[in-house]
């Protein structure tokens, strides 16, 4: 930088080995000038804890019809989006009932990103009780979030 020049410098700051709160460190600056060979700034902060993941699923339910014999009534077909800052892991789908089968087993949806899951439902499976009135059953994803663990 040459005399009554200007530079502008950038930090970028590793938070991850610290506590959630206040923080106060100091940078120091080493230069050729011979009257300051370095200088240093203070550097004040808060370090909050990360965004929680932001899932969605559209529909919140599905509802197979087993009177009609249309193959669409044997598909059912779900969105799942990631509105949150951070990817994150599907590591497992599965459904209460055995007649019930999610075509995807797991998969990764990045920030913004979304998904479509489909639950195929095997009508030749299902037990001869529930032909007559309604059931419920689930559909059970398991979602991983990250643990660290420091020395």
């Amino acid at each position: 930088i040459l005399p009554g020049e200007k530079q502008e410098v950038t930090f970028t700051y590793d938070s991850s080995q610290h506590e959630l709160g206040e923080v106060r460190e100091s940078v120091r600056i080493y230069c050729n000038d011979p009257r300051r060979k370095a200088f240093s700034l203070r550097v004040n902060g808060y370090i909050t804890e990360k965004p929680a993941p932001t899932v969605s699923i559209s529909p919140v339910g599905i509802s197979f019809n087993l009177t009609t014999d249309s193959e669409s009534e044997t598909i059912g077909k779900f969105a799942l989006a990631n509105s949150g800052e951070e990817g994150i892991k599907i590591t497992s789908i599965k459904t209460s009932a055995d007649y019930l089968i999610p075509l995807v087993s797991e998969f990764e949806l990045n920030s913004e990103e979304k998904e479509n899951l489909q639950v195929i439902l095997l009508k030749d499976k299902i037990p001869d009780e529930i032909q007559e009135g309604e059931i419920k059953e689930y559909l059970y994803l398991t979602v991983t979030i990250p643990i660290v663990i420091k020395r």
